[in-house]
């Protein structure tokens, strides 16, 4: 009985049918409302349960295909929305309001069990239909497929939802998919069973090759001949059946083959199928392929097959076309060119075989070296001679190109491109290799043996390549005499490069600072001599005399400890090559030893404003240690060298600060250090240099020692190469900084003499920590401990106005400081550059009469500096040079006069070249440079002055070569 409309209170009925108002105002929703429900088992719209009535409009408001089937379970009538429509295919509209049955009838059977089983469980069920269905939609009959899920409705189920997908592209593509992988796996590569492979897959698609026939094409007598391999879908006797026929018959789809040629072929199924068994679905296929199975322009025979009958010929398919061609193309060609490659294999055998007997004779009493190798890498043989210059037995060369495991790992590259050379048909050639064997020369250390291989193809009479011959020559002897005169010459010129470098480093070190004290003791004695003048006069005067006395003085002093620090660098590392070093021991306090040896530099660190702190370690107090035996001087010269290279690299620093730290141990001294440290050395080998009696009977310790900078650090390229002798961070450190490149390298030797080591840890930009160790013994009572100091130089600078107008480039502190002083009381008026750069952008602003150049310089050096100068005068640019009481005269030439330690003829050539006019010496006195200086300037008018003539400065007191 229909249930009656519901009350909305007294004398008020509404009408039930409304609800449908609110549903979504489609044609679809039209088309729903306009079924007569009322002669379906649900009954009139009006009276359906508010259930209903909600997973209706659920339904409607899906924007995926749905459906709802309402009732029992024998008796679900359909509801779905307007996406439902394409999935419901010829069932609509019929389906809309009719049993799962009615609409359905061929799915009760497979989709009934859903039902039931959403039923009883009260869960969703899911499915995904394995096999195809053929449903028809736009007009024909499609092979698709589906999944989707049965969601029940109420407890118990009142209904079901039912969403569907359809995934018809997923299925078809892992289908076909799986047979081309099947079709790529051959099981062998003969062509006849790669044919019978094709065929028994394809017969596992028959849904998507319901027909399919396969040809082999044959050249022979000149023409070209099909042979059938098999079909399938084609009974006995079928016309289409032709078992042998050439590529000009008309027997067949012959025709169309030829039509095709090696371009795929399409064709609509004609009468010609009529009579075909049709595998899968049992209905004609729409369309006929017939593929060309082809490699490059090779023609290998042809494919015919069918289409699915139920799929459109559109872009799916026509890649499944190209795809079937390709996979097939590509076993048959791989399986002809392997059987190919065994027939020429065997014949290339036994040809070979043939002429081996012709040449083992001559062969096994060859001088040289002789084998026969197969094009696969094989060899076939080799006489005796090969083997022993090898230097492996015949055992281990029967492999594939095992005859190139015997040359050295750097040459075997060089061998394999030979080989592939020859095999690429190179008529000839000729190579020298290592080999793995060593070879023991007359003079010197074993090296690996050489040989001198010759090596060509065999040629058959059509001139292919069959296979490699060689022969090989001992070579290691001559080899070796070649390279022993090269390496002798190599290594003299070598030590004369490094030599003369050591030379020039040393020359400019020990020069500049003997420069400033012939400077200071030039300023000193003509002091003396005004003074004497004075003290007629008044004896205040006097007391400044002896203040600038003072500071030149000092700076005597400080160039002296600095040359005597090159010096001490040299004899100590003569010392080291003759074995003439030695360490004696001295009772002294760390803690005193670090403070005399700071002292040293107190001056110059205030000077650069340079902060430093001194931290003892609590390993000191620890171990109650107060005096130690050990070498204070040896130790000295390392904790020096360290400090002069933190003062240098520190200085360019924001906030220069150098940290030094000191500790002692009794044992594993690396432990005090960063584990990040890089040891200039392998772990010492437990050198005891505290064995003798002068060291005493005190307890064995280990003081360590380190020095930190905030400086510019080093690149771990540099790190390891800056403990070797003459050699520096990089090749720009010496110009820069100065210095030996002997330092580090002493240091080294002194700390392992001393039974410990030296290392460093650092990173670029963020400065540098130096570390080192050294044996001692535990002493009880107090000895004697050395202290030196270092006098700080004071600057004096004369501003008064000077005549002649002088540009000083020097990059030295003290040399500007000392010259300028010389220069200014000579009556100069002085500006002072500190490298070439600064001295450019000096000459842009001011006039000069005089240039005094300096050489080794950072930034910008002086020979650069001098050619950029030069440049610019000869392109009519040229600096403000003037000459006395004139205007400036930018056509003029500017003297310059080059002022250096490096003055060996070459040197002095390349600064006249470079633009000189006059190479000064560094030592030299004042009164000789203006007296070069005033030579230098010309006697007539600026407009006819001519260029001076380029030279070295005169000899004069011995000082000026």
């Amino acid at each position: 009985m229909p249930t009656p409309p519901p009350d909305d209170g007294p004398g008020t009925t509404l009408n039930a049918a409304d609800w449908t108002a609110t549903l979504p105002q489609t044609d679809h929703v039209r088309f729903f409302r306009s079924r007569d429900w009322s002669r379906t088992a649900l009954g009139p719209l009006e009276t359906w349960s508010p259930t209903l009535r909600l997973f209706t409009s659920f339904v409607f408001a899906d924007s995926r295909p749905a459906c709802l089937w309402w009732g029992p379970t024998s008796n679900l009538v359909a509801i779905y929305n307007e996406h439902y429509v394409t999935l419901a295919c010829a069932a609509h509209p019929k389906l809309m309001g009719s049993t799962f049955k009615e609409g359905y009838p061929d799915l009760v059977s497979g989709i009934q069990p859903y039902f039931e089983q959403a039923r009883d469980t009260g869960v969703g069920v899911n499915y995904s239909s394995a096999a195809s269905l053929i449903v028809e939609r736009k007009g024909w009959r499609e092979e698709a497929f589906f999944s989707g899920s049965f969601v029940p409705v109420g407890v118990p189920a009142e209904g079901y939802l039912n969403t569907v997908y359809e995934v018809t592209v997923q299925k078809l593509a892992d289908r076909r998919t799986s047979m081309l992988n099947t079709l790529a796996s051959v099981p062998s590569q003969s062509v006849e069973s790669v044919y019978a492979h094709i065929l028994a897959t394809l017969e596992t698609n028959a849904s998507d090759v319901p027909l399919a026939i396969l040809y082999k094409l044959e050249e022979t007598a000149g023409s070209n001949l099909l042979q059938l391999q098999g079909h399938i879908g084609l009974p006995r006797g079928h016309d289409l059946i032709v078992a042998s026929a050439t590529m000009d018959s008309d027997q067949g789809l012959i025709p169309d083959m030829r039509r095709a040629g090696s371009a795929t072929l399409i064709l609509d199924c004609d009468e010609r199928f009529d009579s075909v068994s049709w595998r899968g679905w049992g209905q004609r296929s729409k369309k006929i392929a017939i593929v060309p199975i082809m490699s490059a322009s090779r023609l290998f025979g042809y494919l015919v097959f069918g289409t699915n009958p139920f799929r459109p010929f559109d872009g799916t398919c026509q890649q499944f076309v190209r795809d079937l061609s390709r996979m097939v193309s590509s076993i048959v060609s791989s399986a002809v060119e392997s059987e190919t490659n065994k027939k020429r294999q065997e014949q290339l055998e036994a040809d070979l075989a043939f002429s081996d007997l012709k040449l083992r004779h001559l062969i096994d009493h060859a001088s040289v070296g002789m084998c026969h190798v197969a094009m696969d890498g094989k060899m076939l043989w080799a006489n005796d001679h090969f083997y022993k210059l090898a230097g492996k037995p015949p055992s281990e060369h029967s492999g594939r190109l095992a005859f190139l495991d015997v040359y050295h790992d750097e040459d075997r590259r060089k061998a394999e491109e030979l080989w592939e050379d020859l095999l690429k048909g190179v008529d000839r050639i000729g190579v020298e290799l290592r080999l793995k064997r060593m070879y023991t020369p007359p003079v010197g250390d074993p090296e690996p043996a050489q040989l001198q291989v010759l090596a060509f193809p065999y040629r058959d009479e059509a001139g292919r390549v069959r296979s490699i011959m060689a022969c090989t020559t001992d070579i290691s002897r001559l080899k070796w005499a070649q390279t022993f005169q090269a390496r002798l010459a190599a290594e003299a010129r070598e030590a004369k490069r490094q030599q003369e470098a050591f030379i020039d480093v040393v020359s400019h070190e020990m020069r500049n600072p003997l420069s400033a004290i012939v400077h200071c003791a030039d300023a000193i004695s003509n002091a003396v001599e005004e003074c004497r003048a004075k003290l007629l006069q008044t004896p205040q005067p006097c007391l400044d005399i002896l203040e600038e006395n003072m500071q030149s003085a000092k700076i005597i002093l400080q160039c002296a400890n600095h040359q005597k620090r090159i010096i001490d660098d040299i004899l100590t590392l003569s010392k080291l090559d003759s074995m003439l070093l030695s360490i004696t021991p001295v009772a002294v306090q760390p803690a005193q030893l670090i403070d005399s040896i700071v002292s040293i530099f107190e001056a110059e660190l205030k000077h650069d404003r340079i902060a430093h702190n001194i931290k003892s370690d609590t390993s000191l107090s620890d171990l109650g240690i107060d005096y130690v035996y050990l070498d204070p001087s040896r130790v000295t010269q390392v904790f020096i060298n360290l400090l002069t290279n933190a003062i240098k690299f520190v200085k360019t620093s924001k906030q220069p600060t150098i940290s030094i730290r000191f500790g002692a141990c009794l044992s594993e001294p690396r432990a005090f250090f960063s584990n990040k440290m890089f040891w200039a050395s392998e772990r010492n080998q437990d050198v005891d240099v505290t064995s003798s009696p002068e060291w005493g009977p005190g307890e064995e310790i280990y003081l360590m020692f380190s020095v930190s900078d905030t400086g510019i650090g080093l690149q771990t390229t540099e790190i390891h190469r800056i403990f070797e002798r003459f050699r520096q961070a990089n090749v720009k450190t010496h110009v820069k900084y100065g210095g030996s490149g002997l330092g580090l390298f002493i240091s080294k030797e002194l700390t392992e003499k001393q039974g410990g080591e030296i290392g460093v840890s650092s990173i670029l930009g963020h400065g540098s920590t130096f570390g080192f160790y050294v044996k001692a013994r535990r002493e009880e009572k107090p000895g004697p401990q050395a202290q030196s100091g270092l006098l700080d130089p004071n600057t004096h600078t004369d501003s008064s106005p000077q005549q002649l107008h002088v540009l000083l480039v020097e990059d030295n502190i003290i040399n500007q400081q000392v010259l300028s002083k010389q220069l200014k009381k000579a009556q100069c008026h002085v500006n002072v550059a500190n490298h070439g750069l600064e001295a450019l952008n000096v000459l842009e602003e001011q006039t000069f009469d005089m240039v005094l150049m300096d050489l080794e310089m950072p930034v910008l050096d002086g020979l650069d500096a001098m050619r950029q100068i030069r440049k610019k005068e000869m392109a009519g640019e040229g600096l403000l040079g003037r000459a006395i009481g004139s205007r400036p005269n930018m056509s003029a030439r500017l003297p310059i006069i080059a002022v250096t330690a490096n003055v060996r003829k070459e040197q002095i050539d390349t600064a006249i070249t470079a633009g000189a006019d006059r190479v000064m010496q560094k030592p030299f006195k004042a009164a000789d440079l203006v007296h070069m200086m005033k030579s230098l300037l010309p006697q007539k008018a600026p407009s006819t002055i001519d260029p001076p003539t380029p030279g070295v400065g005169e000899k004069s007191d011995g000082l000026i070569p």
